[in-house]
């Protein structure tokens, strides 16, 4: 194979082994056109026929350098670069690089000289992925052809600059091998210049930022001259100022070969803003488009000359040290683990991600079973506890997604989407490409990964069925254990059977989840291309009409108990005065119609671990609370809703969508057909999820009863005072003791420390979406205070069609709310399956979390109630008894005048 050339113009420097990653980089963004100056390059072989008659005085400077003594480091650096400077080029090869500059730029063109280190490996070389090595190479800028090959010898020797030395050898790097391209490009006057980075290079939000300051690059990115900071939201385009002080400015020499020069501002531009909006929403979309070129955040530099004209200079990655950045947010989680909670219920949560999560990876095949047990940190903190409540460590939970080639390829956007992300930030993930160390090695766990996914696919509706089964059986036993007499160590050892099988099928609901992520956003690019409009609004209603899962079994059973009562005139009287409490020792007694009383056991018995945040441990299940269910009764009692008007209402939306389905896709009866059947199976699947979720709170149901059993134990034994202390204990503590590996016998102080804790959390205000950097105890954002905004519209995600008025009414615990009326618009921030009572009563439903495919959407949608999700601060920017208009279509919510 014939040796690259010495020498190669902008089109040929494709290859960074030869040409550097920056050169490389530069030709990749003109021949994607982008304006990038016009340049020609003095490849690594160049380098090497120069420097090898010098390569073994090299090796023996940097071998023997002291790496403890700046000093020293200093005098090799200056030793190295006298080498270059007097090493003969030779003639022919002199007259090569003038020929280039010539044919380039004409005899009297003015240029930057600028090197680009290249090590044995790319990532070792400068502006890799990994680390840029940013600053340690030199530039050389308004070059004239006259001092052109001193600027090229000095680039050569910058390979081992002090600086280059220094960094390198810090990090334990090898400093032998080294290698330097030099490419020399036309000089660009910049008046005005700018660094820009696609995302927070601290947070990977993705927000461009851009630093922007008078004069020349060199003294923005050396930090020499004083600068702006922009912030340009992704989505919408709004512009968030941090304006500097900019008084002087770094400029061309007019004394040929002179250094360059400091000089002043004009007054009247010193404190206003460097860029225009307009400037700014250009080089926004031009970062955009730079960033999507490479398929990964970049950092970019440029200037713009006199006449407004924008030029590239350099894109380079953003180096992530994704060891210490941690993202967090609370969207999605915060609908089954809302508000302050307690280290029980947070422990198990976290028990339960990491089990599940690994059947999901175990299932689908992408990784093998020592891949997925180098993952096991990850697995284990996709969870994070802050101040009392639960949130997504983003990072963790991505990084677990993505372990699979398949859904990493395929997936993530929906994900983000559910986590109400919009695509802001940047996460590595194990099964992207760029993970993979050969192209083919990437091809073949992706391969394996999608033969997985095709086979889980294959088996996937026998296999939901042998979980359900396996589950009924399951819960069957559980319920049939004298929880409140077995020994302790005989109710763990329940308790981790039980568990461990979880671990063996509960990953069919996140495939389930995948599943519904996948027909959803499937569904809606197909009715938006073939509709032209957006179909939001229409799939509302199409998701109507699903056969009935548990979660809707469940609240028919309730509706059901109320008919009973309306039907008897005395039941109806006692209902409607009497007290929950009173009312369920009179039904205990027998003092009701035997009839109801079995009924209401009955519903007990099947539905008992429904309730409002039942997956909280420290909420009792309605079977232990009966007097609960007497409430949800007696608020359904008091209105005309029956079963029958339920279903009904609920076939009407979806005859009424599918006509307009009709009528919007007439005369393309294959593209009916096929939305009929995605959708069908969009149904089948949410089905699926809310009875998994109805089963999921039977698994946590049992659990309570376990740790209930052992906190009465702890008390009775005095290791605790009471036996609800148990809650302030984490799982593994509460096991520990049982089984002999406490570290502590006072476990009593544990838990009256965690109780004030719990106490004080109250009164945060918790941040929703945040990262930090580094330790994460040191990152919490400690003041979040809600937005003030006067306005009287409110904006959301419109979930369930419809236009309702009513009494704002803001609810933060459904336990202390006795009722709802239709006149009444429940404002909350979010909702899961146990206020249901609460949201069928309302006439409307407004929350500050959620999505398309949250519970509160689903049932806005499945009762026809007027729905908006998504409402930031909706509890405390909305007056509770203010007026409201809430429109489920628009996603708007508005303050009516009284």
């Amino acid at each position: 194979m014939a040796s690259p050339l010495p020498l190669v113009s902008m089109t040929e420097a494709g290859d960074p082994q030869h040409v550097g990653q920056k050169f490389a980089r530069q030709q990749h963004l003109a021949k994607h056109g982008f304006p990038v100056p016009e340049f020609f390059c003095l490849t690594t072989t160049m380098f090497q026929d120069v420097a090898r008659p010098l390569q073994s005085a090299i090796d023996r400077l940097t071998t023997t350098v002291d790496r403890t003594s700046h000093q020293d480091i200093r005098r090799v650096a200056e030793e190295i670069e006298k080498l270059f400077l007097q090493v003969p080029l030779g003639a022919d090869r002199e007259a090569s690089i003038l020929a280039a500059f010539d044919r380039t730029f004409g005899a009297g063109g003015m240029v930057a000289v600028r090197a680009s280190v290249v090590g044995r490996a790319l990532e070792e070389s400068e502006d890799s992925e990994t680390d840029p090595f940013a600053g340690v190479s030199s530039t050389f800028l308004y070059v004239r052809r006259d001092t052109l090959l001193n600027s090229i010898r000095r680039c050569w020797a910058s390979a081992y600059t002090p600086e280059g030395l220094i960094y390198r050898l810090a990090q334990g790097r090898d400093v032998r091998g080294l290698m330097v391209a030099v490419g020399v490009q036309r000089m660009i006057p910049g008046r005005r210049s700018f660094v820009a980075f696609t995302c927070d290079p601290k947070t990977t939000e993705r927000r461009t930022l851009v630093v922007a300051g008078h004069g020349i690059g060199e003294g923005v990115v050396q930090e020499k001259v004083g600068v702006d900071h922009y912030f340009i939201h992704p989505e919408t385009g709004h512009i968030d100022r941090e304006l500097g002080h900019k008084a002087d400015m770094l400029c061309e020499n007019p004394e040929p070969g002179g250094e360059l020069v400091r000089r002043p501002v004009p007054e009247p531009l010193r404190d206003a803003p460097c860029l225009t909006d307009e400037e700014l929403k250009r080089l926004a979309a031009l970062a955009k488009d730079i960033e999507r070129s490479f398929g990964m955040p970049q950092d970019i530099e440029g200037t713009f000359t006199e006449d407004g004209t924008l030029h590239v200079l350099q894109a380079r990655p953003i180096a992530f040290d994704f060891r210490k950045i941690r993202v967090w947010g609370c969207g999605n989680v915060s609908e089954s683990f809302p508000g302050v909670t307690t280290p029980l219920t947070y422990s198990l949560a976290s028990y339960f991600y990491e089990v599940i999560f690994y059947d999901l990876l175990r299932r689908m095949k992408g990784a093998d079973a020592r891949a997925l047990h180098d993952q096991t940190p990850a697995f284990q903190n996709m969870l994070g506890f802050i101040d009392g409540r639960v949130y997504h460590s983003l990072s963790n939970l991505m990084h677990v997604n993505g372990i699979n080639p398949f859904i990493a390829a395929t997936s993530m956007r929906d994900l983000e989407d559910v986590l109400q992300r919009d695509a802001s930030l940047v996460i590595r993930l194990p099964g992207h490409r760029e993970s993979f160390p050969s192209t083919a090695s990437y091809a073949y766990a992706l391969g394996r990964s999608a033969l997985g996914a095709l086979t889980v696919t294959a088996t996937f509706q026998r296999d939901f069925e042998a979980f359900e089964t396996w589950w009924k059986q399951t819960l069957a036993g559980l319920r049939a254990l004298p929880v409140e007499k077995e020994d302790p160590l005989v109710l763990i050892h329940h308790f981790r059977r039980v568990w461990t099988e979880v671990g063996n099928w509960w990953g069919l609901t996140l495939i389930n989840h995948w599943y519904i992520n996948t027909c959803f956003g499937l569904a809606r690019r197909l009715l938006l291309k073939w509709t032209g409009a957006d179909p939001s609004a229409l799939l509302v209603g199409l998701m109507c009409g699903a056969k009935p899962d548990a979660g809707t079994h469940a609240l028919l059973s309730a509706v059901a108990l109320a008919e009973r009562v309306r039907a008897d005139p005395a039941l109806a009287k006692r209902f409607d005065e009497g007290e929950a409490e009173a009312l369920w020792k009179s039904i205990d007694a027998g003092e009701v119609p035997p009839e109801f009383a079995r009924a209401f056991r009955e519903h007990l018995s099947e539905y008992g671990d429904r309730g409002v945040q039942e997956l909280n441990v420290e909420r009792p299940n309605l079977r232990d609370t009966p007097w609960d269910l007497v409430r949800v009764v007696q608020s359904y009692a008091r209105t005309s809703v029956t079963r029958e008007e339920l279903r009904a209402s609920d076939r009407a939306r979806r005859t009424e969508a599918e006509a307009q389905l009709a009528t919007l896709l007439q005369g393309h009866p294959l593209k009916k057909l096929a939305i009929q059947q995605l959708l069908e199976r969009l149904r089948t699947v949410i089905g699926l999820r809310e009875d998994s979720r109805f089963w999921r709170g039977q698994l946590f149901g049992f659990s309570k009863q376990v740790f209930a059993a052992l906190g009465q134990r702890m008390a009775e034994r005095g290791v605790l005072a009471a036996p609800l202390d148990v809650h302030y204990l984490t799982m593994r503590e509460v096991l520990d003791h049982f089984e002999g590996r406490g570290v502590t016998r006072n476990l009593g102080e544990l838990a009256k420390l965690r109780r004030r804790e719990q106490q004080d959390n109250q009164e945060r205000q918790p941040p929703r979406d945040f990262t930090t950097v580094g330790s994460v105890a040191d990152g919490i954002p400690r003041a979040v205070e809600a937005a003030s905004d006067d306005t009287s519209l409110f904006k959301g995600i419109g979930s369930s069609a419809g236009i309702v008025e009513g009494n704002a009414r803001i609810v933060l615990d459904p336990g202390a709310v006795g009722t709802l009326g239709k006149d009444d618009i429940l404002i909350a921030k979010e909702t899961d399956p146990g206020w249901l009572f609460l949201m069928l009563a309302s006439g409307g439903i407004v929350v500050e979390r959620g999505s398309m495919l949250s519970h509160t959407a689903i049932a806005g949608r499945k009762f026809g109630i007027p729905t908006v999700v998504g409402v930031a601060n909706a509890t405390t920017r909305i007056p509770d008894g203010a007026r409201v208009r809430v429109d489920g279509s628009t996603g708007t919510v508005t303050l009516v005048a009284a």
